[in-house]
């Protein structure tokens, strides 16, 4: 089989871009995304085994649940730390040696102080990531030397030649400043600009409606909303902004969109340390948005005193993510006069043998074989000059060391002949 190395001008470097919808509704403290319930499997719940509104990390253990077999491997035949116990799901496990080789999650002191020498460390694929949510008091300093906001601010600095909408003074200029956190998972390297889409329902009604529409990361409100719920006139008003890179979407607007026939008193964080949280009532703005989802590690924090509000409010939220695929096209050359031999058996005619030598007291060869013409005619045994045919089924890809490192099949087979000149574009994406 013969080898050809690609060219200067046979292998092109790409960048796809792609542009993956998301979508999350909110309601009543559970997360459905993209309009999905739990999806029963044969042998556990969710067969993802992730939560509602989540998406698992790995995709690993589906339909999987997590019980005792009884079967170990390892050193001895009881539980252990130098076994690898078989749990019914699979698992990453790594034995501490020589190598000192360690999960990326585990510190140094941990691997250090927490593991003896050939003791199995093990970890999960149960991973799964979300939309998670702070609320945060003008006291809590989201700006200031609170953590979070300490971490956002250079980029809220750098924002700021985009508008006013990115400045936040020290302690933040609202009452409350509503934090929606959103994974790179779902938007890759970035939200793409003017797909950002917040929606606030009462009792299924639409009440308030909030875009990026500016493509500047200002969230402008829209003027579709249902009038006879709404009591002032918010259209064009700006209630927050979008950090595309970071996946944050800070809510900061204090102007009431309605009134309730009962307070919603909900927590917020009100110092900067994180550990005291303060009420907040008596109407309903974008501050709200969000009530229910999980405030980042800690989803024990929000609590309400009434449950008429949470019952009753749903939310919204919609985007579209940045995805950078790398691609690699190569241009496979089949050209005239070449790769017109085979070893497929039908290559040549039907009954000539091919294990019986020419052989002499001083010459040893093979039998010349006739190759089959299969040259287009008129009739079923063509006695027309023969010309080579062969059909191109595979290309194989090898590596500097003549290594196969992968194949590419085509649809059909491509008609091969001496006269004729033959590219393939061959196309990876990485």
């Amino acid at each position: 089989m013969p080898l050809y190395k690609f060219g200067a001008g046979d292998v092109f470097y790409n960048q796809l871009r792609t542009y993956p919808s998301s979508s999350f509704y909110i309601y009543s403290g559970s997360v459905y995304y993209q309009n999905k319930s739990t999806e029963v499997g044969s042998t556990v719940a969710n067969v993802n085994g992730v939560p509602i509104g989540n998406v698992s990390l790995f995709e690993l253990n589906v339909d999987r649940a997590a019980t005792s077999t009884g079967r170990i491997i390892g050193l001895s035949s009881s539980v252990g730390t130098q076994n690898v116990v078989d749990n019914g799901t699979i698992y990453p496990f790594i034995e501490k040696g020589l190598s000192k080789v360690g999960f990326k999650g585990l510190t140094r002191k941990q691997f250090i102080n927490d593991y003896a020498q050939g003791d199995v460390i093990t970890g999960s694929y149960f991973m799964s990531s979300s939309i998670t949510r702070r609320l945060y008091a003008s006291t809590a300093g989201f700006n200031d030397t609170n953590k979070d906001g300490a971490a956002l601010r250079n980029s809220l600095d750098f924002a700021k030649r985009l508008g006013p909408h990115y400045n936040f003074p020290s302690g933040s200029s609202a009452i409350f400043t509503n934090v929606i956190y959103i994974p790179s998972i779902f938007y890759g390297s970035e939200i793409k600009k003017g797909t950002v889409d917040l929606k606030f329902y009462i009792t299924g009604t639409l009440v308030a409606h909030c875009r990026d529409s500016r493509y500047d990361g200002a969230l402008i409100m829209q003027g579709d909303a249902d009038s006879a719920h709404s009591t002032r006139a918010t259209d064009g008003l700006t209630v927050g902004c979008v950090l595309y890179n970071e996946g944050a979407i800070i809510l900061t607007s204090s102007a009431r969109i309605s009134d309730l026939a009962s307070s919603p008193n909900i927590k917020a964080y009100s110092n900067r340390t994180n550990t005291t949280t303060s009420d907040a009532g008596g109407k309903y703005t974008w501050e709200h948005f969000g009530l229910g989802l999980p405030q980042g590690n800690d989803t024990s924090l929000e609590r309400l005193t009434t449950q008429a509000f949470l019952q009753s409010a749903s939310f919204g939220l919609e985007f579209a993510g940045t995805h950078k695929i790398p691609t690699v096209t190569m241009l496979a050359n089949a050209n005239r006069g070449e790769l017109n031999y085979t070893n497929n058996p039908t290559y040549i005619e039907f009954g000539q043998t091919t294990y019986n030598p020419v052989t002499s007291s001083t010459f040893f060869g093979e039998q010349q074989l006739n190759i089959k013409n299969i040259h287009s005619s008129s009739y079923s045994d063509p006695t027309g000059s023969l010309k080579k045919t062969t059909y191109i089924t595979k290309i194989g890809i090898y590596d500097d060391k003549k290594k196969l490192i992968g194949i590419a099949s085509v649809a059909k087979p491509v008609k091969k002949t001496e006269d004729r000149d033959l590219t393939f574009k061959i196309k990876l994406d990485i």
